[in-house]
């Protein structure tokens, strides 16, 4: 009951300066292009090269084939890696989040609640930007249209942010006191990259491998990607990967609150 109390007011509290997270967030935004000679066109041509290059290398240098299941391997992978460059990114950046936006705590009485989630929301901006040009890319080149499955992308969006906010105030809050811990992330996510199902298919693992693999809460939205724009299955379908999601992501976003609330009084101090 504590812990919904406490977790009931940071939503209270966030909700109330939404706009203020809306400013921030488009702030954040704009200055990683602004600086820029081209400007923001950045935050569609990075993506845009980034998506072409790995089609290119797979369909043409590397000519993968299909996956076990008859997808081409391009799309298959393509569609694995984008939600994993928007969480493993979002994790690293918001690390250094709060000493980045120091300046504001000592100036403003901002709620520092809100500085890892501009992170969040602005990495969400270029990972929309991202999916649009890869469903570009599947109508091109793959004959792969919009369905009615297509609508779940937006459950598995609120799935990452979700997850991703436990995650962003867990590792700024203890990145304060820990400088390392933005190094622990970095190492921490390539780890994860090649121990999630995403350049290699979920169906090799064999026994209870396969229930290690639902601990990854990574997988989860990897594979919920696929089911959306390739696959045509509904989350619902299975229940054993969503209680396992939601079970591991409550547990990151409730020790996210409690650690993030037992450092806040000492970001003052060390900032």
């Amino acid at each position: 009951m504590k812990y919904s109390h406490v977790i009931l007011a940071i939503i209270q509290s966030l909700v109330r300066e939404r706009y203020v997270i809306q400013t921030l967030v488009i702030r954040d935004f704009k200055e990683r292009y602004l600086s820029s000679y081209i400007g923001l066109p950045w935050a569609f041509i990075q993506p845009a090269v980034y998506i072409f290059v790995i089609w290119f290398a797979f369909s043409f240098g590397l000519k993968a084939g299909v996956t076990s299941t008859g997808l081409p391997f391009t799309p298959w992978l393509l569609t694995g890696m984008i939600p994993w460059l928007f969480i493993s990114q979002t994790m690293i950046v918001s690390s250094l989040a709060i000493p980045e936006y120091g300046y504001l705590l000592k100036k403003t009485a901002l709620n520092v609640w809100i500085i890892p989630l501009i992170k969040i929301y602005s990495g969400l901006i270029i990972h929309i930007i991202m999916i649009g040009f890869v469903i570009l890319l599947f109508v091109v080149f793959y004959d792969v249209y919009p369905t009615l499955f297509w609508l779940q992308i937006f459950y598995y969006l609120f799935a990452s942010v979700i997850l991703l906010t436990g995650i962003a105030w867990l590792v700024s809050s203890i990145n304060v006191v820990i400088p390392d811990m933005s190094h622990v992330v970095n190492i921490i996510a390539t780890v994860l990259f090649w121990a999630t199902p995403i350049v290699w298919p979920y169906s090799i693992l064999t026994g209870n491998l396969k229930y290690v693999a639902l601990l990854n809460p990574f997988f989860y939205i990897s594979e919920g990607y696929r089911y959306t724009f390739l696959e045509q299955k509904w989350f619902y379908e299975f229940p054993e990967m969503n209680l396992y999601f939601w079970l591991v992501t409550l547990m990151i976003f409730i020790a996210g609150v409690m650690i993030f609330k037992k450092l806040k009084p000492e970001f003052g101090d060390i900032l």
